[in-house]
């Protein structure tokens, strides 16, 4: 026991750490929280990484928060969720944070970041943000929660940024995950940071956007030809 007798009224500092205190409505029996359906055209023009100002003079309101990033970078999120949102309220639209699933880590662990990604985009929806879910994999075990909390006939993103796509293994891992997918969700559209495999393009319609690294690139080259 950590807390004395005349402190039995009040809360540690992280004494809901795993956010029990608030939960969402599921139809799974793990209680990955559902989110709730985005329309096919609630589609962004542009991502921007968590955290990244922009200094152009788009609309806020045209663009979509992502978390293609080091976990790292975004695990305040999930930490600090109530602070976190003074970073995302200058937007109106939010993809659901991409917490890791490494195939090497044990089931439970991707288990839970996938409720994480959900749990997050569910509460902000109840924020009044427009959220896409994105939707990770990892090897043909994950299948049978990684796609949980993610209602059909929507819109998703995804990303294989990080994974080499010309290795054999990689490749098809990606390709079987984003294959099923397909078929658990149909999506009618997936929104894709970075390129994804030829083939997923026959399954489904693929909007697809560059990278940070893709407009840094352009950038450099169109300073160096003025």
């Amino acid at each position: 026991m950590t807390r004395t007798s005349h402190r039995w009224q009040s809360h540690p500092g992280a004494y809901d750490a795993l956010h029990a205190t608030k939960l969402f409505p599921t139809a799974n029996a793990y209680g990955i929280p559902d989110l709730l359906h985005t329309p096919a055209d609630q589609v962004p023009v542009w991502f921007v990484p968590y955290r990244q100002q922009i200094r152009s003079r788009q609309s806020l309101t045209d663009g979509a928060v992502h978390f293609f990033l080091d976990d790292y970078r975004f695990e305040t999120v999930w930490t600090r969720p109530y602070k976190a949102l003074e970073a995302l309220r200058p937007y109106t639209m939010v993809l659901s944070p991409d917490f890791s699933l490494y195939r090497d880590w044990p089931l439970m662990l991707q288990l839970w970041n996938i409720y994480r990604n959900r749990w997050c985009g569910r509460f902000w929806q109840e924020q009044g943000f427009t959220v896409i879910p994105t939707v990770s994999w990892s090897t043909y075990p994950s299948y049978d929660f990684c796609f949980l909390g993610v209602p059909q006939r929507s819109i998703v993103a995804v990303s294989a940024v990080g994974i080499n796509l010309q290795e054999p293994l990689e490749h098809r891992l990606f390709l079987d995950g984003f294959t099923e997918m397909v078929r658990q969700l149909a999506p009618q559209i997936v929104l894709s940071y970075g390129p994804v495999p030829a083939a997923c393009h026959e399954l489904v319609k693929v909007k697809s956007y560059p990278t940070r690294w893709t407009n840094i690139r352009a950038a450099r080259r169109a300073s160096n030809k003025e």
